[in-house]
């Protein structure tokens, strides 16, 4: 049986608090969520943090909160996640996309501000696959960001000794995610009214206004704060592994962007091979290990742009695979992917 791509890392403790929620006669109140945000807040440094369904619902509540409207335009790299870029159609703003540096899968700062311009109303930033970048001259540029954090929630720059934090921050909890509640995801900011405006929006019990019922479910929240407890353990953990795929890598010609880094959480672990396609596919489906490619589909790809203005997402989108990485992951498992690793040559 081959070694799978990803599985997320739950546990019979995970569980006993979704079933502990489940037999409450008070479901509906919300009150294990609202023990999340919390946890949240204190994890990640911001203030307010509202617990939503979805990435896609945190990103259209952002872009609300923000004034997003027709005609704004908001700055994304286009080697990203999709989430933003359907939430920005649902307030009907414009996408200004921006391809990535070719050492790196961030857009330089450089970048960014060749595409300002006075239709711009936000930046989208983020931390791909747990490689935490130094975001401190974005948030420079007098532009409102939204930094996402999902990949890299947990990591040193996100605690609360740093100096300054984007306007709001969005952590998914998707399956393939760090830290998981089956789906859903958080929005937060230090900002009082968008957090009232935010919260409105999203909805839960009580709420007497029009909204979007985006709040998340008290058995989600359970499960997410069970993770949060266990998060430590399961980013020293992708980080030994990552610690030894790095060795495997050192003796063959394929390489990853960027050295091993104790600040790195290793979502998953791309790689670059120096192979054919084919060749690649053939040798690890051979080895009983499952690969994949992160993000198949840049959002260029999405809005019918020409694949030769992002020449860096394209190629990242066709040559970056990703080896399996997550904590449950056996002593044996890991040697055996290390090991086809290191004989890929």
């Amino acid at each position: 049986m081959a070694i799978v791509s990803s599985r997320p890392t739950i546990t019979r403790k995970e569980l006993e608090g979704v079933l502990d929620c489940l037999i409450r006669d008070d479901l509906a109140r919300g009150e294990i969520t609202k023990i999340f945000e919390t946890k949240i807040s204190e994890l990640t440094g911001y203030k307010y943090a509202i617990a939503v369904n979805s990435a896609t619902s945190a990103y259209h509540l952002a872009f609300k909160a923000l004034g997003i409207s027709p005609n704004d335009e908001v700055i994304i790299p286009s080697f990203f996640d999709a989430p933003p870029l359907a939430a920005l159609s649902l307030v009907g703003g414009q996408a200004s996309l921006v391809d990535v540096d070719a050492d790196s899968f961030f857009p330089s700062v450089s970048i960014y501000k060749e595409k300002i311009t006075d239709c711009t109303k936000a930046l989208v930033i983020g931390h791909l696959f747990g490689f935490v970048q130094d975001i401190s001259k974005l948030l420079t540029l007098e532009i409102p960001t939204i930094e996402d954090i999902s990949h890299s929630i947990g990591s040193e720059l996100h605690d609360a000794t740093r100096d300054k934090r984007a306007t709001i921050a969005i952590a998914s909890f998707s399956p393939s995610m760090l830290m998981t509640t089956g789906n859903g995801a958080v929005v937060m900011t230090n900002n009082s009214r968008m957090y009232a405006l935010m919260k409105d929006l999203r909805g839960g019990n009580g709420q007497s206004s029009i909204n979007y019922d985006y709040i998340m479910t008290d058995f989600q929240g359970a499960m997410g704060i069970s993770q949060l407890h266990r998060l430590p353990d399961f980013i020293k953990r992708r980080r030994e592994i990552a610690k030894m795929y790095y060795d495997a890598l050192k003796i063959t010609p394929h390489k990853t962007p960027f050295a091993y880094n104790e600040n790195f959480t290793y979502q998953c672990f791309p790689i670059l091979f120096d192979a054919p396609t084919e060749r690649i596919e053939k040798y690890w489906k051979r080895m009983g290990v499952e690969i994949f490619i992160p993000i198949s589909k840049p959002l260029h790809s999405f809005l019918s742009k020409k694949p030769m203005d992002f020449p860096n997402s394209e190629r990242f989108s066709h040559k970056l695979y990703s080896l399996p990485l997550y904590p449950t992951l056996t002593k044996k498992e890991i040697e055996k992917i290390s090991k086809a690793l290191s004989s890929f040559v």
